[in-house]
């Protein structure tokens, strides 16, 4: 992958129950990673899985700023929802290129729920990421089965008040913990998703032509804007969807 020196590169993804697909993608991606930003829900399990991903960054690759995100739901189930999740993704994405300065924007799909990582997909490529990734272990069932073992040490780190006693609990199983955060890079595949990034003179004339004047847009994108339900249509009258304006306020950063 094309990087320039110097350039900060943020790996943004959603982490579900299972960490060692966060930690495990940053080993795999053989580039400097400077910022680390996780978006959760409030799940124990998922809250607790953060942690261990922040002490295990912290051990391995202390340079590395972790940051969470926390979702104000656990899953996805309406539409609103669905643009609510854009809108938090696209607000970090900004954050991390504009207030941290990162040129390198990577997404990393393999965690959290599958509804968020095809929209975050999605989003990446109108927001023109520099990348996106998956992560398919080739031993699936004994991974799992180290995880579920060590699960309940990580249950009791995380419901552990004390600091102290948490950095303790973890140097205390820290050959344990790493053995399932970071597996040998053969057990494993880094997967790039095809995105093709949209240019972001199209998107702003694009959505400059939708939200002021829909009329000057060509029969094709007319079309496509209609059939996406973007736009409606009432006689020869055009006008944005309620779906289509709260979509177009996610991109703009309204939403």
């Amino acid at each position: 992958m094309y990087h320039k020196p110097n350039e900060k590169t943020a790996v943004i993804a959603p982490i579900g129950t299972s960490p060692p697909v966060i930690t495990a993608g940053i080993d795999a991606i053989d580039e400097p990673v400077s910022d680390l930003v996780l978006l959760s829900t409030q799940d124990e399990q998922v809250l607790a899985g953060c942690q261990v991903v922040s002490l295990g960054l912290k051990s391995r690759y202390p340079h590395i700023r972790v940051h969470f995100e926390y979702l104000p739901f656990d899953d996805i189930s309406s539409d609103d929802e669905n643009l609510k999740f854009m809108a938090i993704a696209a607000r970090v994405i900004k954050k991390e290129r504009e207030e941290f300065g990162c040129g390198r924007i990577l997404l990393n799909v393999a965690g959290g729920r599958k509804n968020m990582c095809i929209t975050l997909a999605l989003l990446g490529q109108l927001l023109n990421v520099d990348g996106v990734f998956h992560i398919v272990n080739h031993e699936v069932k004994l991974f799992n089965q180290h995880l579920e073992r060590i699960r309940p040490t990580m249950m009791r780190l995380f419901r552990t008040e004390n600091e102290e006693e948490k950095s303790q609990i973890y140097h205390e199983n820290q050959e344990m913990f790493e053995f399932m955060l970071f597996p040998p890079r053969n057990e494993y595949e880094l997967i790039r998703i095809p995105t093709l990034p949209y240019p972001v003179s199209f998107i702003s004339s694009l959505l400059s032509r939708v939200v002021f004047d829909p009329y000057t847009l060509n029969k094709e994108d007319c079309s496509l804007l209609l059939h996406h339900g973007i736009l409606e249509q009432n006689g020869n009258n055009l006008y944005i969807s309620d779906y289509g304006a709260k979509f177009l306020d996610v991109l703009v950063g309204k939403g």
